[in-house]
């Protein structure tokens, strides 16, 4: 609902495109074009609109609504004088974290605690810094004991927040290539009942747009089947049934740990895991990707569907998911984007 030149996310993708136009060298850089980078790797850190994505995908599985403005809960507002203070980045990552703590996804949590570093944002956003010989000096004088960053360490934080930024922007661009031709889902925009949205990327004038008219709620086999499926996993991306008799699951559960992910553990009575599978079989939830043997202990639900796990070896196959294969292009450690020496 805006002409062209108002989307932030322009800005955030600018910002991208300028950082990674300094390729590593072997000539030490002048204290000005560390300074340069550093800013635009916090500009890169409070590109707040382009991090709504992470929110409101993350909020699927949830059952929570598309919306607008997923960080509005983080906006404070002063009386006098009258201003709006939208989230800057630390709190901004602070709830993501938080939220994929909370649908049982530890090590994305990880990723995003860790993708920008808060005390050299808030040093150089507060002019609160030294460029010197030996690294960046945080001084802190607001409190807080005054730190050293080796050159070292800044181009870890940069490698980490320009590879971070790199990965997600590929995955949008696929996305939303993918909705060219247009698209039309079932789903809810906001608060409103379940109905056809058509999801258009124009690739020549650089739009993309959704739009819908139905006027009243519209399903369809497929939301409902997902509908049931997320309502099972508890608020969880993944979740584990067993049966009382089985005993916990300990081998499932560290693995699924040390793969990043804390699943829903949910026992069941006898009883009430025949009428689980049951509706399984009755509503067609079963993961498609997977041919199902005789029954087992152990049942996993992921957005797919459910799914019998046999044996530890069954594991790998967990997370066969066609994820794309992105090459970051930032380079590691070794390949700094500032040198030892200003």
């Amino acid at each position: 609902m805006q002409d062209a030149g108002w989307a932030t996310t322009i800005t955030a993708h600018e910002v991208f495109e300028e950082i990674s136009a300094h390729p590593a060298q072997s000539r030490p850089r002048s204290k000005a074009e560390i300074r340069i980078l550093l800013f635009l790797y916090c500009q890169l850190a409070e590109a707040g609109g382009v991090y709504e994505t992470i929110k409101n995908m993350m909020g699927i599985v949830t059952l929570k609504p598309y919306l607008l403005w997923p960080f509005q809960d983080l906006v404070r507002v002063r009386q006098q004088p009258s201003r709006v203070i939208g989230p800057n980045a630390n709190a901004t990552f602070r709830d993501l974290a938080r939220t994929a703590h909370a649908i049982g996804m530890p090590g994305l949590a990880s990723v995003l605690e860790e993708a920008f570093r808060d005390d050299i944002r808030n040093g150089i956003y507060h002019a609160d810094y030294v460029i010197w010989e030996d690294g960046l000096r945080l001084r802190r004088r607001n409190g807080g004991h005054a730190t050293r960053l080796t050159f070292d360490e800044v181009n870890v934080a940069l490698t980490k927040g320009v590879g971070f930024f790199d990965i997600h922007r590929s995955y949008m661009s696929e996305a939303t290539r993918s909705f060219h031709p247009a698209r039309t889902i079932i789903g809810r925009f906001s608060a409103n009942f379940p109905a056809p949205w058509t999801i258009y990327a124009d690739p020549e004038r650089h739009t993309f747009s959704i739009s819908g008219s139905a006027p009243a709620p519209v399903t369809t086999p497929e939301f409902q089947r997902q509908e049931a499926i997320n309502g099972q996993l508890g608020g969880k991306v993944l979740a584990v049934f067993t049966a009382q008799a089985a005993g916990q699951p300990a081998e499932f559960l560290a693995y699924m740990w040390d793969a990043g992910f804390a699943p829903n553990e949910i026992v069941l009575p006898e009883d009430r895991m025949l009428k689980l599978l049951e509706q399984v079989e009755r509503d067609g939830l079963w993961d498609p990707r997977f041919e199902q043997p005789a029954r087992r202990s152990l049942l996993l639900l992921s957005p797919w569907g459910f799914r019998y796990l046999t044996e530890p070896a069954d594991f790998d196959s967990l997370l066969d998911i066609p994820f794309m294969e992105i090459n970051v292009g930032t380079g590691d450690a070794s390949e700094s984007s500032v040198s030892e020496q200003p």
